[in-house]
């Protein structure tokens, strides 16, 4: 039988569908209504000629960590056209009143040795989930199992996650280069911290951000399945 499939839309998601879906055997036809394929991974000539500028995200943690991804990328599909992943040693930096910043390392101990008296917090929240490397990302973009892969580590991001950001940073971290971390944006409003991040969906959020990410996971899953039948 010769399936067919159509992905609407050639950003990173669609086009990831697309070639598990053409690995498993499917007939697969893409529709994009850009001029160019990408979506928000997309770079071009933006200012001047030869200064390439990221015309959306800048960054790709989920392109990395993604089971999705990690398959082709082990199959060697995107090295051979040139994609190195570029890993700075300071993520990110968020500016603070009085010259201080708070700064993300890509060590939790280094990070932490930084935050004063909220380091021993930091370490314990953050340090498990670190140390359960992909499992983490695995538990979630995977297609959902009784019991779900990984119950230890998913059952730990669960019980913090499902918290609100605001009550997670407030009551587990004191200093402001913590709380900034945590919750990624600080207004200073009467001389003190006040966070704009997701309130209400605290680590949650960042699962609620994967949901695109979802749709690529389900129609992987459809291709892994049929490949399997037919090998």
């Amino acid at each position: 039988m010769n399936r067919r499939a159509i992905v609407v839309g050639a950003g990173p998601n669609g086009l990831v569908a697309a070639i598990t879906l053409a690995r498993a055997g499917w007939a697969v036809t893409v529709y994009e209504a850009a001029a160019r394929a990408g979506g928000g991974t997309r770079s071009e000539e933006l200012t001047v000629p030869g200064a390439i500028h990221d015309v959306c995200s800048a960054i790709h943690p989920l392109a990395v960590g993604s089971p999705a991804f990690r398959e082709i990328a082990a199959g060697g599909a995107l090295g051979a056209h040139g994609l190195e992943w570029i890993h700075s040693e300071v993520p990110l930096a968020h500016p603070l009143d009085g010259g201080r910043a708070a700064v993300l390392c890509r060590s939790v101990d280094e990070t932490a040795s930084a935050l004063g008296t909220d380091a021993s917090a930091y370490r314990r929240l953050f340090g498990p989930f670190v140390d359960a490397g992909f499992e983490l990302t695995d538990g979630l973009l995977s297609p959902l199992t009784v019991p779900p892969k990984h119950p230890l580590t998913m059952a730990r991001f669960g019980a913090v996650g499902i918290l609100p950001a605001h009550t997670v940073a407030k009551h587990g971290f004191d200093t402001d280069e913590a709380q900034g971390l945590f919750a990624v944006r600080l207004r200073a409003r009467r001389g003190r911290p006040r966070h704009l991040g997701p309130r209400r969906l605290g680590i949650f959020g960042a699962h609620v951000s994967m949901r695109s990410a979802l749709f690529t996971r389900d129609l992987a899953f459809i291709g892994r399945r049929d490949r399997g039948a037919t090998s």
